[in-house]
């Protein structure tokens, strides 16, 4: 049985995150293996603030990444625009990682 492709995998992910927003992300080596998939969640109980999916990527795997794809889904699963916050370009760009948005078909 072939194992289901990381979009799917990240978009399952990002069902688990009780944030607004469900985001979620993979990343790959410089081979294109797939080493994790995180979602976004909250810091703290009370409104407002969150772990980025991205950042908590590069947080787990600062040697090993060399790209992250990252997605937002709505209620029903449809793929919705992203794009990463600055902060988190800004890490990328110093570990050398590639973010790519995955984005509407």
């Amino acid at each position: 049985m072939k194992a289901p492709n990381p979009i799917e995998r990240a978009k399952a992910k990002a069902r688990k995150s009780i944030c607004r927003f469900k985001i979620a992300a993979w990343g790959e080596n410089d081979r294109g293996t797939v080493i994790d998939i995180t979602f976004n969640s909250p810091r703290f109980i009370r409104k407002g603030g969150g772990i980025h999916s991205e950042m908590l990527l590069m947080h787990r795997n600062p040697k090993s990444l060399a790209k992250i794809y990252i997605l937002r889904i709505n209620n029903s699963g449809k793929l919705l625009p992203i794009s990463p916050c600055e902060s988190c370009q800004k890490k990328a760009d110093k570990l050398g990682i590639k973010i790519i948005s995955v984005t509407v078909q």
